[in-house]
């Protein structure tokens, strides 16, 4: 079995695995986000890198919407100032992209389309869709690790 392989199949057994425990152990969180956090890993290139930019790039995301809610609530006012808040939040996650560690500008729009969807407006809610991010994130990283040492072994 090659590489590609392998990870496809071990991609899909661990995230078959996670909405399991997800829906089993009823957490309070979604598994659906894990999926995003597994493309993220491969779009940004795979391997502790990619690890690396799409954990820091999809919770960056979660944390610019927390922040433009916040500012929302406190400014209020009418959907021009609402489209402005999250105009700013976008141009915010396009200049991020200039510190290498949040370079992962696709992850951070990933991670606010993530959070927006699923209401996370106060912390608590953000820190769960960082969790199903990040096990996203950690599940694509593993199935890769061992889809690699699978391919090692039959070669």
């Amino acid at each position: 079995m090659n590489a590609s392989t392998a990870r496809a199949l071990l991609v899909g057994l661990l995230f078959a695995v996670w909405v399991w425990v997800g829906y089993t152990a009823r957490l309070n969180v979604s598994v659906w986000a894990g999926l995003v956090g597994i493309g993220c890993v491969f779009a940004a290139g795979g391997g502790v890198p990619g690890l690396q930019k799409a954990l820091f790039g999809t919770l960056s995301g979660v944390v610019w919407v927390l922040l433009a809610d916040a500012v929302r609530v406190a400014i209020g006012g009418t959907s021009i100032v609402v489209a402005l808040v999250w105009g700013a939040m976008a141009c915010g996650m396009m200049f991020q992209a200039r510190l290498p560690f949040l370079s992962f500008t696709a992850g951070a729009f990933a991670g606010a389309g993530v959070a927006r969807l699923l209401g996370a407006n106060t912390v608590n809610e953000g820190i769960r869709v960082g969790i199903a991010l990040a096990v996203g994130a950690v599940l694509a990283f593993v199935a890769e690790r061992v889809a690699g040492a699978i391919a090692a072994r039959r070669a």
